[in-house]
């Protein structure tokens, strides 16, 4: 007998499973995995006790963006201090707008994008309880422009970049570059696009933005279908 045991002999149960695994979509898998993704970050940096704002970048429905409020919520007991999170979600709520040449991308088109605002708003109350949040629409080109500080913003505990493209990226982390501290965790969702080229889309961005900021990051985990999780370990600025 196969030392693997009987059940590799059994062919029509591999047949079973490799056709419901093929059955599924590849966005719900990848969406299950990035909402685990997140719980670890919440877990993590409760843990750690890293004070701190969550923020969003490309919110899109408001699903992630519940899922963080809620993980947060549930980790209330572990660390109380976590009440004083305020969420931060940035979306155009209206797709991608004209991209560069650079940016173009065959499935980033703004018909896959577009959302609405009111939806995403009562969906984020429902889940919200008691921890404040925010949206704040438009494009990341001129929604950013005020910075932080004027936002109420002081420090980024978890920064989640799910806007896909260089340009919304770049805008979004360089936002970002004076409220990241040691410990801040940075969730990629889109980590490996563009063909897995680390000079385009948000590889590009997060390599500048390590760069600009002085900052060292060490890889976390991987989820999904190309989202990566970082946690910045040293400030050498």
């Amino acid at each position: 007998m196969s030392k693997f045991g009987i059940l590799t002999k059994l062919n029509f149960l591999q047949d079973i499973a490799s056709a419901l695994v093929a059955w599924v979509n590849p966005a719900i898998v990848h969406n299950l995995e990035k909402y685990y993704a997140l719980k670890k970050v919440h877990y993590l940096s409760a843990i750690e006790d890293i004070s701190g704002d969550y923020l969003e970048f490309g919110v899109f429905t408001g699903s992630s963006f519940c899922h963080s409020l809620r993980c947060c919520k549930n980790l209330l007991k572990l660390n109380p201090e976590l009440d004083k999170t305020k969420f931060y979600g940035f979306d155009s709520f209206a797709g991608f707008g004209e991209l560069s040449e650079e940016d173009e991308h065959p499935f980033y088109k703004d018909e896959n994008f577009a959302t609405s605002l009111k939806a995403v708003e009562k969906r984020a109350a429902g889940a919200a309880g008691g921890l404040g949040w925010r949206l704040v629409p438009g494009f990341f080109s001129e929604s950013l422009k005020a910075g932080a500080e004027n936002l109420g913003i002081s420090r980024a505990r978890i920064i989640f970049i799910d806007s896909d493209t260089y340009a919304s990226a770049n805008d979004a982390l360089t936002f970002c570059i004076p409220i990241t501290q040691q410990g801040t965790y940075v969730v990629l969702d889109d980590f490996f696009s563009y063909r897995g080229s680390k000079k385009a889309g948000v590889a590009r961005a997060f390599d500048e933005f390590l760069e600009n900021g002085g900052f060292e990051a060490r890889p976390v985990l991987n989820y999904g279908n190309g989202g990566a999780v970082y946690v910045i370990s040293e400030i050498k600025n």
